[in-house]
């Protein structure tokens, strides 16, 4: 018997989710397939309803085979992160990477010892409903409509794309530590969104409301020494919130608002308060990091069960300014969403990906 040769051109990748895709993406630089188990040997299968459900995914990438003459190996082993990244914002759904099966004609042991894990299925990005933003279906054929950002090779477009999966990362680790690190997760969220916003240079008067631009020149008129203070106070006002809440403000449009996936009427995100809002978001962020407050069990999704985006009632706190900074701030649920819109109103308004929402008006993307 002839043994055939192993490819050396290709990489395969092991990811996983706790939703239920169907569909398949082909193409001539990548494939995604679902991976099937054997129900003939296997007692037990979890069914898509339950929290212990798992679907696997193998995903296959044409990769340049390297030159045996050379010391250096090329390692690929990122590239199934990046699918993770993308796959994630894309549909709002958590997508975990196992790492390499198979890389230069070699097999390996993807990691699977965090295999057996209950999910919390009322988390919309735990859930088997499509996201109320950007409503895909879960279908992974739908991977075309992000693809251009794992494999578009354009100058123009380079620091773009390494800002979003360098956002994108935190994004992806907030979705999948929250359950058991909520503080650290919210956190991961605010840097996804200093991430993208550090990607726009604003200038100084964008981020300024008029108040401020006056203080400011006030100070400039005072003298040498408020000369220099005003410099130093400029420098921490543009380094800091404004342009965080600036950017997050540009991306969330008159549609945004107009969904939610909140239950409760009252628990929902709205346009009026939504500056005060993302600065309070931010606060947070401050306080945890820099004062080291915690945040007392607040941040935690466990209990949530009608998917409040923001706190109704007062946060049971002894420090008022944490509790009033808690009350005002979106909850992770809320956050999260408007740091995944902003992701895709990123990867549109850089012109990495097209604007994929027209596809939901044609029909060609929704059941």
């Amino acid at each position: 018997m002839t043994q055939s040769p192993r490819r050396l051109d290709i990489t395969k990748f092991t990811i996983s989710t706790p939703c239920k895709f169907v569909g398949e993406r082909l193409s001539d630089i990548y494939e995604i397939s679902r991976v099937h188990e054997n129900y003939r040997i296997k007692g037990y299968s979890a069914t898509p309803n339950e929290r212990m459900y798992r679907e696997f995914l193998e995903v296959t990438v044409k990769t340049p085979e390297y030159d045996k003459k050379t010391i250096v190996i090329p390692d690929y082993s990122n590239i199934g992160e990046d699918f993770c990244v993308a796959l994630t914002v894309l549909f709002g759904k958590r997508f975990d990477n196992h790492g390499l099966s198979f890389q230069h004609g070699t097999p390996y042991i993807p990691s699977v010892d965090n295999v057996i894990r209950i999910y919390n299925k009322n988390l919309t990005f735990n859930s088997l409903t499509r996201r109320v933003d950007f409503p895909l279906e879960l279908n992974i054929d739908n991977f075309k409509f992000i693809e251009n950002v794992v494999f578009m090779q354009d100058e123009e477009t380079s620091e773009a794309q390494a800002a979003f999966f360098y956002a994108g990362r935190f994004y992806v680790q907030a979705i999948r530590t929250v359950e058991d690190s909520p503080e650290l997760a919210f956190l991961g969220l605010i840097t996804s969104g200093e991430i993208l916003a550090s990607y726009f240079k604003y200038p100084v008067d964008d981020l300024l409301d008029n108040d401020t631009k006056t203080l400011l020149e006030e100070l400039k008129n005072s003298g040498v020494a408020g000369e220099r203070l005003r410099k130093k106070v400029q420098a921490k006002l543009m380094a800091i919130s404004a342009s965080f809440c600036k950017f997050l403000l540009e991306c969330l449009d008159d549609d945004f608002f107009e969904r939610s996936e909140a239950k409760n009427n009252f628990e929902r995100i709205d346009k009026t308060y939504i500056k005060q809002r993302l600065k309070e978001a931010y606060n947070l962020r401050s306080k945890y990091v820099h004062a080291g407050q915690s945040h007392s069990g607040w941040m935690s999704v466990n209990s949530l069960l009608d998917n409040p985006e923001i706190i109704h009632g007062n946060p049971v706190i002894e420090d008022k300014d944490l509790q009033k900074s808690i009350k005002r701030s979106p909850t992770f649920i809320g956050l999260e969403r408007i740091i995944r819109y902003s992701l895709i109103k990123f990867l549109v308004r850089t012109k990495i990906i097209d604007d994929f929402a027209m596809a939901f008006a044609n029909k060609q993307a929704l059941n």
